[in-house]
């Protein structure tokens, strides 16, 4: 099997410079997909000149952690990568792949690290029952690291913070992607878990006293544990050298005491984006 890494590795939305693209993550957030996984990294190795990339992305996402609804949008999609690593995204936000700079850009082919902000919608208040508050999007800060042992194995982690109804919430996401050859493209197949602490369950799935006595919903304070496992499938087609195609869909499936909570309607959170776009 060929090395899986540039065929499936997301190429996600970015922008041209940081302040426009905080600009347009605090316009976006309320757009993004409020997924309970999905946020490891697949990236492409730096590239040996500065890339732009623009076009449109469809996608759809649960309305909440825990919905049974599903929202759909037609999104702008620009993209920008620096041969130094630094990407910034709609999608995944700001972020550096210090790998290149740190280990040199040969080890940098088998090894990602950095650190990235990204925005994370939560349950507005439509989507949250009378009488309990409602979550608020938030601007994550996340530390990454991949490795690929194997030409068929890509290994991912990401550690969190910052999410949360209070914004003090902390997860782990774990992960593992090969891919499956499909004449000159590959199909990648990823499977990850997250496990959170007690504040990121509390403020995405917990009901407080006050709340349950609002809502009438029983009092729940999760503690610390597993929150979701995912499975998700990656692709993406050239058309030429400038026009290309990619998408993903991915499924998360709610488990311990996220599956419990009052306010989780379907343990089942599918996403999906696919987009196409050109390189300039």
């Amino acid at each position: 099997m060929p090395a899986p890494r540039p065929m499936f590795r997301r190429r996600l939305s970015l922008l041209r410079s940081a302040p426009l693209m905080l600009l347009a993550l605090a316009g976006l957030a309320r757009h993004d997909a409020a997924r309970a996984a999905g946020s490891l990294l697949l990236l492409d190795d730096p590239p040996e000149a500065a890339t732009w990339q623009g076009g449109l992305s469809v996608r759809g996402w649960p309305s909440a952690p825990g919905s049974a609804r599903q929202r759909e949008a037609l999104l702008p999609a620009l993209s920008y990568e620096s041969p130094d690593g630094l990407f910034a995204a709609t999608d995944t936000g700001l972020g550096w792949n210090l790998a290149p700079a740190l280990l040199g850009h040969d080890s940098a082919k088998a090894w990602q690290l950095g650190a990235r902000l990204w925005p994370q919608s939560g349950r507005s208040r439509r989507e949250s029952p009378p009488g309990v508050d409602r979550l608020g999007s938030r601007l994550i800060t996340q530390l990454f690291a991949n490795a690929q042992p194997v030409p068929e194995l890509l290994l991912q982690s990401g550690l969190s913070w910052g999410s949360g109804r209070h914004h003090n919430g902390n997860q782990l996401e774990l992960g593992a992607t090969s891919g499956i050859p499909v004449g000159a493209d590959l199909i990648g197949i990823s499977l990850a878990a997250t496990y959170a602490d007690a504040a990121h369950l509390r403020g995405s799935f917990g009901i407080g006293p006050r709340e349950s006595q609002a809502s009438g919903l029983p009092v729940f304070r999760p503690h610390a544990g597993w929150q979701d496992w995912s499975v998700a499938v990656s692709a993406e087609h050239k058309f030429s050298a400038d026009w290309t195609v990619n998408g993903q869909w991915l499924h998360a499936h709610l488990v311990d005491q996220a599956a419990a909570s009052p306010l989780a309607h379907s343990h089942d959170q599918p996403s999906f984006l696919i987009s196409v776009w050109h390189r300039f």
